[in-house]
């Protein structure tokens, strides 16, 4: 686990810049949690942040706008939250720009239905500019706020990691023997029936023969 925590440590700003380009806002809790360390400026983590998912916004928009009969647009097109995200645009345009972020499953789509939608490109980039800001802000500082808790974790997990590696390995075991149970079983228990049918008609051959036993026969036993 501290190998984890040196890797984000070292690497910080651009799984900040990154992750909130493409994802979201456990990026930005990261980096709040990054400055509750002192490994990093609250300061650059949100500005980071804000230009990320800014950026990562634009992007999606202009690419929606200007490609929207691209492969890509149409697939997310035809999906169920499309429909949605178009309708909420339509009806709430300047107030779903900033509000679309923070809707799980509905980044995308909706910034789609941006693209599609008649808003402006200015009116855009200056509600995404709030919007932006007020995101980064927040969930950096909900990362900064919540750091000890965060760290806390990452204790628990360490105390925890031997035993958790011993039981994984304990299931894998398990699982392999199940498996291993389930092909080489069949085949037994197919040899089994197998030598069960077998001997059951070796058994009730010998009664058919002595019924229909010829008069040959009886007088020899005579």
């Amino acid at each position: 686990m501290y190998e984890i925590l040196s890797l984000i440590d070292r690497f910080g700003p651009g799984i900040v810049f990154a992750g909130t380009f493409f994802e979201g806002e456990v990026f930005a809790i990261i980096g709040g949690f990054l400055a509750y360390r002192g490994s990093y400026p609250i300061e650059l983590m949100a500005t980071l942040a804000f230009i990320g998912s800014f950026c990562g916004d634009l992007a999606v928009f202009l690419f929606s706008r200007y490609f929207s009969d691209s492969r890509w647009v149409v697939r997310w097109k035809k999906k169920p939250k499309f429909a949605k995200a178009l309708r909420l645009v339509d009806r709430y345009q300047a107030y779903f720009v900033i509000v679309n972020r923070y809707v799980y499953g509905l980044r995308m789509p909706g910034l789609i239905a941006l693209g599609l939608s008649s808003i402006t490109i200015p009116r855009f980039l200056v509600l995404n500019f709030i919007g932006a800001g007020i995101w980064a802000g927040l969930f950096t500082t909900i990362g900064y706020v919540f750091g000890y808790s965060i760290t806390s974790v990452f204790q628990w997990l360490e105390q925890m990691e031997h035993g958790v590696m011993i039981g994984l390995a304990v299931l894998f075991v398990l699982l392999g023997l199940f498996f291993a149970w389930q092909q080489g079983g069949s085949v037994i228990r197919d040899k089994i029936l197998s030598r069960g049918r077998e001997d059951g008609a070796g058994e009730t051959l010998e009664p058919v023969a002595s019924r229909f036993s010829g008069p040959s026969d009886r007088k020899a036993k005579d």
